[in-house]
């Protein structure tokens, strides 16, 4: 057999043909054909009418539950409100009792008893009967409400004008101290005035002053804030201390 013809390199054999390609597959989540796209269809006259009636109910429920809360707290502060002027005019009450009476006055080995009217008793009357001015002439005489011990800074009752005493209470034991030195008493007057700071005025129901930044019983006006006061429950006894008068504590 004769050898086979060498082809020509410039013309190679044709590759066989591609298969077709497969049609694309429809892309996940496309729409199917004939699928209505239009607005979802609008609620019922009768469904939107439902809604609002449920909604006007929830309102109603929650007004009146709201309404009962306010009248709810408002009957507990009415409440509150009775019980302290109960209170106060309690207090009151067995204050007026105290007004008048006797109390003891302490000095050194003694121990007599002085009549007070209206929470007041005089130096006169203390050295009527002590006879401290035959033994010191020209002492100045004080009282506190303790017996106040070696080197312990002396806290007087008030006096007002000085040599009045004010604030006493019947049944109650207080002490009795004399000052010779005349620059001594200045300094004990100016402490005095010190800590009975203000003035009684209005009829003796004491200056409130500043009683939104501090306690105003020391005034001779009883608080009328417990948050502010220093002694709430004392507060009127504090206040007559001080010089106020009891008569006008009825309306704070």
């Amino acid at each position: 057999m004769p050898p086979r013809a060498k082809r020509n390199p410039s013309n190679p054999p044709k590759a066989a043909a591609a298969p077709p390609k497969a049609k694309a597959a429809a892309a996940p989540g496309a729409k199917a054909r004939g699928a209505s796209t239009g607005p979802a269809k609008a609620a019922s006259p009768a469904a939107k009418a439902a809604a609002a009636a449920e909604a006007e109910e929830k309102r109603k429920a929650e007004e009146a539950a709201a309404a009962a809360k306010e009248a709810e707290e408002a009957a507990a502060r009415a409440e509150a409100e009775k019980e302290q002027k109960e209170a106060a005019e309690a207090e009151l009450k067995r204050l007026a009792a105290l007004a008048n009476g006797e109390v003891t006055i302490k000095y050194s080995m003694y121990a007599e008893k002085f009549k007070i009217e209206n929470h007041t008793l005089t130096a006169a009357a203390v050295d009527e009967l002590y006879c401290l001015s035959d033994i010191m002439p020209g002492c100045f005489i004080h009282l506190g409400e303790k017996e106040f011990g070696y080197g312990e800074e002396h806290a007087y009752i008030k006096e007002d004008p000085p040599g009045s005493f004010r604030g006493l209470m019947s049944g109650e034991t207080y002490w009795c101290y004399v000052q010779q030195d005349p620059e001594q008493e200045k300094r004990d007057q100016e402490a005095m005035k010190h800590r009975w700071a203000g003035q009684v005025v209005g009829g003796g129901v004491g200056d409130r002053g500043s009683e939104g930044e501090t306690c105003s019983c020391g005034w001779g006006a009883p608080c009328t804030n417990p948050m502010i006061c220093k002694d709430w429950d004392n507060r009127f006894a504090n206040a007559i201390k001080a010089g106020g008068n009891p008569i006008l504590f009825t309306n704070t």
